[in-house]
């Protein structure tokens, strides 16, 4: 990412993380779509896995993946800031901008779980530069999170039976799954089993310096070895020398250390 795409994300990073408040009544009832889940008619997580490969000397081969048949375990994704709509939060609509993140960034997973994405009323890029007052800044970030708490709900009622999850987020959805995760899955024994890994990407991750465990979760550890699961992923990267200025990679006090930084 370039200086000022750095930025853009981590401006919509840093606000989705700022709806640290319970949602009202009227803002938990909120309701979500569905971009991807099993049985859609219309499904951008289970698109054609025919991939152009680009080698180091430029040469270009086709490879086509498979869709798991049977996967043991779902992923639960949430896309970053994506909406172009004008309003402050977005609506339900599966726009296309929309649709080109699940391709890009869901429909790989494919391979190994079944995805469920949903539609939630995201902070768009005119709303997070938008000169709300904190209160409207604040509400906004609420109904953002209601709907991704909504589909989660809904999704453990209808569909998990017990099922292993892998939560996936990019820049706005990572703030959206840290909260998910800090409220309904770090607090409960019972909850923390279902965890396969959570891949929350392109934010950052807090825990106490020369630990794995505290910060951001308080059971959920990070992820230390390629084969431990029920713990977390944390990067950010970037394609050129990070600037000094950058919000990721950098723990927001004293005591923390962000869980993994890389530069690519």
């Amino acid at each position: 990412m370039g200086r000022r795409t750095v930025r853009l994300a981590a401006a919509a990073l840093a606000v989705a993380g700022a709806a640290l408040g319970t949602a009202t009544a009227a803002e938990a009832r909120a309701t979500h779509a569905w971009l991807c889940r099993p049985g859609l008619a219309s499904n951008p997580c289970e698109a054609s896995l025919r991939t152009t490969v680009v080698s180091a000397s430029l040469a270009t081969k086709m490879r086509a993946a498979k869709r798991a048949k049977r996967p043991p375990v779902d992923c639960f994704y949430v896309y970053p800031t994506t909406s172009a709509q004008s309003t402050t939060n977005a609506n339900l609509k599966v726009d296309e901008e929309l649709v080109n993140v699940a391709l890009a960034q869901a429909s790989r997973f494919s391979q190994a779980c079944r995805v469920y994405a949903p539609v939630y009323r995201q902070l768009t890029l005119v709303g997070i530069f938008k000169d709300l007052t904190a209160g409207g800044r604040e509400r906004a970030s609420r109904i953002a999170y209601a709907g991704v708490l909504s589909a989660w709900r809904q999704y453990l009622k209808r569909w998990n039976k017990g099922r292993g999850v892998v939560f996936i987020g990019h820049s706005q959805g990572t703030g959206m799954l840290k909260q998910l995760i800090q409220k309904q899955v770090d607090p409960s024994r019972r909850a923390r089993r279902r965890v396969v890994s959570a891949l929350l990407l392109g934010g950052n991750v807090i825990v106490p310096a020369g630990r794995a465990v505290g910060g951001d979760f308080e059971h959920i550890r990070a992820c230390r070895t390629a084969r431990q699961t029920g713990c977390v992923v944390a990067y950010s990267s970037f394609n050129e020398t990070p600037p000094s200025d950058t919000f990721f990679g950098h723990p927001r006090g004293s005591t923390g250390v962000v869980m993994a930084r890389s530069s690519a």
